[in-house]
C-alpha cells in the first residue's frame, strides 16, 4: 500500500507557531485545523478551523488544548505537533489516546526531554556535551539553570543560587542545529543551522532566530551528523526531528534533541519536506534527491515598545506570522516572524537583520 493511502486526508497541527506546517499541509491537499498561541493571518485562512491556545511556563494549557481540540469536526484526523508539548507527556499521551500521532510516540518524547535520562543516554553513545549536574554546583559563576522539557530558550537562566531544574555549565561557542528525518533506524540529513538569541529580561536566552545551510567545517558538520545519528539508532525517533550543539573550539557539544517539528523546518523551502516527516512517521526514508540552494534566515521580531496592529498596517512580502488588526502585542512579545535569502548564510542573516531595522522604524510611526 502507498505510504499516503494510510494518512488520512484530515490533519490536526499544534505547535507554537503552527503556519510553516499549515502552509506545507495545504500545498500538499489536506484539510487542517490548527492549534497554536498566534492564530495568524494566514493560518486563518488556509484552515479549516484554527484555534489560539492558552501558554504558560514553556507550554500548552492541557485543559484549554483539549477542550478545544475535542470540538474539531474532523472525521479521523491524524495529529503532527511542534514545540509546546515537551513538558506535557501526559497530555501528548492523552491526545495520542484519541488521534492517530504522525510523529514520535509520548515514551520517546519522554525519554530525549527527560535530562536525566537524556545525558545519561549521552554518556553511553559516547556523545560530548557540556558538564551537566543534578545538584547545585559548589560555585554560582559559571552555570546556566534549565527546566527539562523547555523550548525557545525561555526556560534558561543564569544560575542564581536557586534549586530549581538542572545545571549546566556554560559554553562558549556558535550555538547550531542539525535538521534531520528519521525512519526509527538510520536518518537523512536536511540541513546545518546557526541560531541566535534575542535577549530579554528575565529570559537572557531567548530563542531569537536562525540560519539554514550554515557554513559549517566538515569536521562539525560530520560531528552533528554522528551525534544524531547516533541518537536516532538508540532511541527509535522518527520523522523530522533537530538537535541542538553549542559549536565550541573543541567541536560541537550536543545540548538537547527536539524530538518533533522544529522551528528549522522554515530555514528550507522543500516542497515535500512535510510529507518526508510523514513518510519517516511511518518508517520509509526518503533521500532528499536536490537540496536548496543559497540559504534563508528566519528572525522573530519582538515588541520593544508595546504595539497595537493598525488596520492601515502595510507588512513586508518578507514578513510573515502576521498578527491581525487590532491585536495588541505588548513589548517583549513576538509580533511576526521575518525573512530573507541570500546566497551565503552570512549574506542572509545580515539581510534579515537589515529588514528587522527597517520594521521596526515603519512600526513606530503607527
Amino acid at each position: 500500500m502507498n505510504w499516503r493511502a494510510r494518512i488520512s486526508p484530515n490533519l490536526i497541527i499544534i505547535a507554537v507557531c503552527a503556519r510553516p506546517y499549515v502552509v506545507a499541509a495545504a500545498q500538499a491537499g489536506f484539510k487542517i485545523a490548527a492549534f497554536d498561541i498566534f492564530n495568524d493571518i494566514e493560518t486563518r485562512r488556509l484552515c479549516f478551523s484554527s484555534e489560539r491556545v492558552a501558554f504558560s511556563d514553556g507550554g500548552f494549557d492541557a485543559d484549554d488544548l483539549w477542550r478545544k481540540l475535542c470540538a474539531v469536526d474532523l472525521a479521523g484526523a491524524a495529529v503532527i505537533y511542534g514545540s509546546g508539548l515537551e513538558n506535557q507527556p501526559k497530555l501528548l499521551d492523552r491526545i495520542s489516546g484519541c488521534f492517530p500521532l504522525l510523529g514520535n510516540a509520548p515514551e520517546t518524547v519522554a525519554l530525549t526531554k527527560d535530562p536525566s535520562r537524556f545525558f545519561s543516554l549521552l554518556d553511553r553513545l559516547g556523545i560530548a556535551y557540556p558538564e551537566t549536574r543534578f545538584e547545585p554546583p559548589p560555585e554560582l559563576p559559571g552555570w546556566l539553570m534549565k527546566q527539562g522539557g523547555g523550548s525557545g530558550g525561555t526556560h534558561i537562566r543564569l544560575w542564581d543560587g536557586q534549586v530549581q531544574g538542572y545545571y549546566q555549565r556554560m559554553a562558549q561557542g556558535i550555538p547550531a542545529s542539525i535538521l534531520f528525518v528519521a525512519d526509527g533506524a538510520e536518518l537523512e540529513v536536511i540541513g546545518y543551522n546557526e541560531q541566535w538569541l534575542a535577549p530579554a529580561p528575565g529570559m537572557p536566552f531567548r530563542y531569537g532566530g536562525g540560519v539554514g545551510n550554515a557554513d559549517f567545517t566538515d569536521h562539525a558538520r560530520i560531528s552533528m551528523a554522528d551525534a544524531a545519528r547516533k541518537v536516532v539508532a538508540a532511541t527509535g525517533l522518527r520523522g523530522l526531528n533537530s538537535m541542538d550543539f553549542m559549536l565550541a573550539a573543541n567541536g560541537p557539544l550536543a545540548l538537547e534533541v527536539n524530538p518533533r517539528l522544529s522551528a528549522s523546518f522554515d530555514f528550507y523551502d522543500i516542497p515535500a519536506l512535510l510529507e518526508m516527516h510523514m513518510q519517516g512517521c511511518c518508517g520509509v526514508l526518503q533521500s532528499l534527491v536536490q537540496r536548496p540552494a543559497g540559504s534563508k534566515a528566519h528572525l522573530v521580531y519582538y515588541a520593544d515598545h508595546d504595539v497595537e496592529v493598525s488596520r492601515a498596517q502595510e507588512w513586508p512580502e518578507w514578513t510573515a506570522d502576521l498578527p491581525v488588526a487590532g491585536t495588541a502585542c505588548k513589548a517583549g512579545e513576538p509580533v511576526c516572524s521575518i525573512f530573507a535569502h541570500a546566497d551565503d548564510a552570512h549574506a542572509a542573516k545580515a539581510l534579515v537583520f537589515a529588514r528587522a531595522r527597517q520594521l521596526d522604524a515603519q512600526l513606530r510611526t503607527f
